[in-house]
Order: C-alpha cells, then structure tokens, then sequence
C-alpha cells in the first residue's frame, strides 16, 4: 500500500499507464470510470499514445485522470483501485519537479567532491534536517565558526554543542583544525552565502572532542557511549590505527547506530595489514576508502573484504580554524562524504534502521575500473543512486 509519497504531487491528479495491448472501449470517460470503480472525477484525458510497435515495458497509452476531490487519502486509494486492474501496468501521482538545486555559496564550484557523489540531483530530494544528529568524534570542532555554528548541536542539557571527552569537560572547540575540516564536509550551513556547503545544509553536528592529534582509546569509548545516552544515529570516525582492541570492538557492537570510519592513509591492503576501527567485522560499520577524481588516492587503504566504499578525497575544501578555509587530503576528508550521506538519506526516511541505511549506500555505489578488485562494492559514493535505490526499497517493502 502506499502510505506516504517522497516527492511534491499536483493535488486531485493521477497518472495512469495501460498495457500496450488494452484499446479503450466506448467513450474514454466511461472507460475510466470502470478502472476507477467508484471514485468521483472530474475528467480524463490521453496525454501519450506510445509510436513505436517494440515495447519492453508493457506500457501503452498513458492517461491523466482529474479527481473531484483532492487529499493524500484519495490519490492512494485511487491508485491502488488502479493498479488492482489488469488493464492498467502502472500507477502514480502526478509529481511535481524542481530545478537541480545549486546553493548560492560562493566557494560551491570549488568543492569537486560534492560534484563527484552528484549533491546537486541528491538535494532534490532533501537537504538535510535538524531533526537528525551526527557525531564527530575527532579533535573537535569550532563551533563559532560562521558557516557551521548554526548547525551546531544543541542538547537539552549542559551539552551545549558536545562534549570534550579528552579534557573531560563541556567545551569541545577544536585544537588543530581537524575536525572542523570534516565537520564543514557533512554540515557546513548550504544556501547561506558563506563559504562552502556541507553534504547536508541543514543537520546538527555533535562535537565529541576525543583528542588532539593523538585519539584516546578511553575517550573514543565514551564517546561512543555518550552518542547512545543521547540517540545520536551517526558517527564519523576519521582516525584509526594498528592496535586490535577487542573492548573498542565490543563498544561499537554496542552503538545502535552507524558508525563511519576511515580506511587510513598508509596505501596498504587493509585484508592483510588492518587498521582499526575500520576494519573491525561489526555490521554497523562502514568503511571509506579515498578518490582522487578519476582514480584511487595513492595514500589510500583498500581492502576487498576490509573497506567498503570509496569517496572524494583528495585537495577537499573545507572549513578551518577562526573562521577560515583549508584544503586537506586523506580518507579523513573521504569519510564524511558517507556521514553526509547517510544523514540526508535519515532525514528522508527516518525509519530506516542503521543496516538498512548502510545496505542502500553500499548497494548504489558507483563501480568505478579502479575501484574493482580494490573494495568490497568496487565504487564510489553516489548520493542520487543511493535515493534512487532507497524509494526501490520501500516500494517492496510497501508490498509484502
């Protein structure tokens, strides 16, 4: 059953596609009111009569139908109605589209990443919402910097925009630019004539300060623990290294929620040689590898068993410390391309678990000839497949 529609519709209005071998009997009028069996309309009209005789949809003359009556509830028991009619191989609402969005940020056309995972067909469907948190656990963030503050978190609490688990006190400002850095790539503010524009122009992004240059295991756990006290549905882990913890491991089995995390910058085979946490078997993580435009980053890690994904980064554009800008490489800057990602596709569809976000970006990734025989999808981020596949899945859930 459909229950909800993902893009604006033409209130009152339903697009109906017949099977190629169906000629209308009688007055096309009468004819729809036999498909509709019942429901009160205004008119109808044959808006596409196909030309060529080869037809491997099934498809044939396409109608538009005008209910008497507007309101979600009638549109989906017409279309239902409709597609419960062998005549008809196809249903919808009469969608309604937009301009590819392109934010008026003057530092836009510098950021090749967000070209690369296609941003501008993604925010078409959304761009982000401040219902939805994500974590960073990294060196902090300068959260007084123009183009983020207003997407900073806010908690209920003394929280304010995080906490600083590695001083163990409630200012989490960034030491070394860092975390600021991968901040602005999933939430820089978009659309606000500063700047740049982060993956999500609306989200609000948690500071979880767990370290300087050095991360502590300690406070990474907390962290951790901290973003489940607070139902934080998202966390981007740009730092790793070679030490197996089984207690790190077991901490984030614990997380109900998806955690993101970088494949290291060391141009090793992470099957082979792992660095963690990204290489850790837990199902809640996803791990990203990095892209120059057109190949594998030289530095990045790969793994066909071990590494997930890929996306942009190298020579990324982001924010930097007191209100600045900054180019920095590594599968640091790759990371929250995803964490962008899985945000925007949380905030459009909000019910979606952590798995099933994790199986609709893995699954819409764009296989790459360099990325094939390196990471387990051989692709790359792609934010408008990733939507694409995502209305694929709720469109068979609505019918089991």
């Amino acid at each position: 059953m459909y229950s909800y529609f993902k893009n604006k519709y033409e209130a009152g209005k339903v697009i109906v596609a017949l099977n190629k071998n169906i000629v209308c009997p009688g007055s096309l009028d009468g004819y729809v009111s036999y498909l509709l069996g019942g429901i009160d309309f205004k008119k109808a009209e044959i808006i596409f009569r196909p030309v060529k005789t080869k037809n491997e949809s099934n498809m044939g003359d396409i109608i538009a139908i005008y209910l008497k009556h507007n309101g979600e509830l009638l549109i989906i028991t017409a279309i239902e109605k409709l597609l419960a009619n062998p005549d008809v191989v196809h249903a919808e609402p009469c969608y309604l589209f937009n301009e590819h969005i392109v934010p008026n940020d003057p530092y836009f056309r510098l950021l090749w990443g967000a070209e690369t995972v296609k941003s501008t067909l993604a925010w078409d469907y959304t761009t982000g919402s401040a219902g939805i948190v994500v974590g960073v656990l990294d060196s902090g963030i300068d959260y007084n910097h123009p183009d983020i503050k207003n997407n900073m978190w806010v908690s209920q609490n003394s929280y304010v925009n995080g906490w600083n688990f590695f001083d163990n006190n409630n200012n989490p400002m960034d030491s070394s630019g860092h975390g600021t850095h991968v901040a602005g790539t999933i939430g820089a503010v978009g659309d606000n004539f500063i700047g740049v524009t982060g993956i999500c122009w609306n989200i609000q992004i948690a500071s979880l300060r767990i370290g300087d240059i050095l991360f502590g295991l300690d406070a990474a756990i907390a962290a951790i623990n901290f973003a489940n006290k607070h139902r934080i549905p998202i966390l981007n882990n740009s730092w790793g290294g070679r030490s197996y913890s089984p207690i790190l491991k077991f901490a984030i089995e614990q997380y109900d929620g998806l955690f993101i995390a970088s494949a290291g910058n060391y141009g090793a085979n992470n099957d082979y040689f792992p660095e963690y946490p990204a290489t850790f078997d837990n199902d809640n993580i996803i791990s990203v590898a990095a892209t120059n435009p057109d190949t594998l980053a030289p530095f990045s890690n790969y793994g066909m068993k071990s590494v997930d994904i890929a996306a942009p980064g190298t020579d990324i554009l982001s924010l930097s410390l007191h209100g600045g800008y900054s180019y920095q490489s590594g599968s640091s800057m790759s990371t929250p391309y995803v964490a962008g990602a899985a945000a925007l596709l949380k905030t459009y569809m909000p019910d979606l678990t952590a798995l099933e976000i994790k199986s609709i970006i893995l699954s819409s990734a764009d296989r790459r000839p360099y990325l094939v025989g390196k990471i387990l999808t051989g692709g790359i981020l792609d934010l408008n497949a990733m939507f694409q596949t995502a209305n694929r899945f709720t469109a068979q859930q609505r019918t089991v």
